[in-house]
């Protein structure tokens, strides 16, 4: 198996950019979710909330971002990871960020309707990945949900598809990492892979939300494919696609890098 598509998602619920190569860093890839738009409150908000940030496009720069939204011109905001903290909360798991200015925080708080601002992760602050899943010090997480890493098989999605009325992009699904070749549900027998010469461990399923049932370039939100897949991919805690990777070693992945099944 090879992989065949990398993507980095610079804004947490937004749209990523497919890259050839991505550098894996102590969080995982270099700017991948590392920065977030939260309420007042400081929660995080995604589309879970706000189907229309599906249409907000970010596009990483040399300097940080460019954000496109909808009937606005494109804003391009330059990257602040340190001066002061402020208190921000994933899934009830308090971080500390970097606001990243009054600007971006009028560009989403018009098109939400509600106050909202836009942060990344303060330079200084380390988010610990649960000790359910790793006990280690090394590993850090940025604003993901759980993991750095999120592996999908083009089969996995080549046989879902081939059960629903309508094909699926892969992006519904937001995996950083797409594998092509093998069979349907190949990864959910994996425990460690090498992905070219970064060594990684399969932690756990990736339990799937309604996130997925938004379409990404309208918003439109349906029924599938958590329909479906409720029928025959259902755990304890609900639908199961895609599986969460931690990295045991640093270094770069590029499009088209052999994975080697370990164990």
């Amino acid at each position: 198996m090879r992989i065949s598509a990398i993507t980095i998602y610079p804004v947490k619920s937004l749209a990523g950019n497919q890259v050839a190569e991505a550098e894996v860093t102590g969080t995982g890839f270099r700017n991948d979710r590392s920065w977030m738009i939260v309420g007042d409150d400081g929660i995080f908000i995604t589309q879970r909330q706000h189907p229309a940030l599906a249409l907000v496009q970010a596009e990483l720069t040399a300097n940080g971002i460019r954000l496109t939204v909808p009937g606005r011109e494109p804003m391009e905001i330059a990257a602040r990871d340190d001066g002061d903290r402020v208190p921000v909360e994933v899934w009830e798991q308090p971080c500390d960020a970097a606001d990243q200015g009054d600007d971006a925080a009028s560009l989403f708080s018009e098109y939400l309707g509600r106050d909202c601002r836009l942060v990344r992760m303060h330079a200084g602050f380390r988010r610990r990945i649960k000790p359910k899943y790793y006990t280690g010090d090394e590993a850090s997480l940025s604003f993901a949900d759980s993991m750095p890493f999120l592996l999908i098989s083009e089969a996995s999605l080549d046989e879902l598809n081939g059960r629903l009325d309508e094909p699926l992009p892969m992006n519904r699904f937001r995996p950083n990492l797409v594998v092509a070749g093998g069979a349907a549900y190949q990864e959910d027998r994996w425990h460690r892979i090498r992905v070219g010469s970064i060594l990684m461990r399969v932690v756990k399923s990736c339990i799937r939300c309604e996130m997925t049932t938004i379409d990404q370039a309208t918003a439109a939100k349906g029924i599938e494919p958590l329909e479906t897949l409720g029928t025959y991919r259902s755990g304890a805690k609900g639908v199961l696609f895609g599986r969460h990777l931690l990295h045991e070693s640093l270094g770069v992945i590029h499009l088209g890098d052999e994975v080697e099944v370990i164990e």
